[in-house]
């Protein structure tokens, strides 16, 4: 893979409008380009039917690809999602030192769904993700780590960076897992439950809500585990479980 022509065709398809557009939700030291998600998943997966990346060969250029900028990092996360399932511990311990350089919530999701998420999980590494990422200092990284519950369940990948991913396969969609693992996810919530950070309870909503879906009767049991009560935002998808487990 070539790392520059990569960033130089991103940039081509970069614009003003799309620049101020994405800065309106995305702040980040790397930089903005301004290139369309539709653009971003057209690039990945053109990158990876013509050139994929290979673990640990490709390792210096995926992490060049991933500081340049923020589009280019969505894509270098692509890539090295799709690395998972060839070399997962590979792909794990690179996306773990990719984390310091995480300071918005676009790249969070990205790389904790699609990286360590499934990776973590293929490898037996969860407690290892937990200790990275639950107590760190940035709540964008402890963020991914929350999310990463979300490669436990039985829902379809979303946005940009997964495009690799639906071009290996061949499917539009693709999801983790073929049932939750639900035993894994409620050890997951109650690691991150106290966390006060808007930024992580968002995420645990977004878990909460994926989970219930997939099983209700599960994430009520969780829930009566739980002491000291649930904060308000989460709350709100349990009781939606429990709904759902009464039909």
């Amino acid at each position: 893979m070539d790392p520059e022509m990569l960033s130089e065709t991103l940039e081509a398809l970069s614009s003003r409008g799309a620049q101020r557009a994405r800065g309106k939700h995305v702040h980040t030291l790397r930089g903005i380009r301004g290139v369309p998600d539709g653009e971003v998943a057209r690039v990945l997966a053109a990158a990876w039917y013509e050139d994929p990346p290979h673990l640990p060969v490709d390792a210096g250029d995926l992490r060049q690809l991933y500081g340049t900028a923020f589009e280019d990092g969505l894509v270098a996360i692509g890539l090295l999602a799709a690395t998972v399932p060839d070399t997962p511990r590979e792909a794990l311990e690179e996306g773990l030192d990719w984390l310091d350089r995480v300071d918005e919530t676009a790249t969070s999701d990205a790389l904790g769904t699609l990286v360590l998420g499934p990776a973590a999980l293929v490898t037996g590494a969860l407690d290892e993700l937990l200790a990275e990422t639950m107590r760190h200092g940035r709540a964008e990284v402890r963020r991914a780590g929350a999310i990463a519950a979300l490669a436990f369940l039985p829902v379809p990948i979303q946005g940009p960076a997964a495009a690799a991913l639906r071009e290996r396969v061949g499917e539009r969609r693709v999801q983790h897992v073929a049932e939750a693992h639900s035993d894994v996810i409620a050890g997951w919530l109650d690691a991150f439950l106290r966390d006060e950070s808007p930024l992580v309870r968002k995420a645990l909503r977004r878990v909460l809500r994926e989970w219930s879906g997939a099983d209700p009767e599960a994430v009520v049991a969780w829930a009566d585990t739980v002491h000291g009560g649930l904060p308000k935002i989460l709350k709100a998808e349990v009781d939606r479980a429990a709904r759902r487990a009464r039909r």
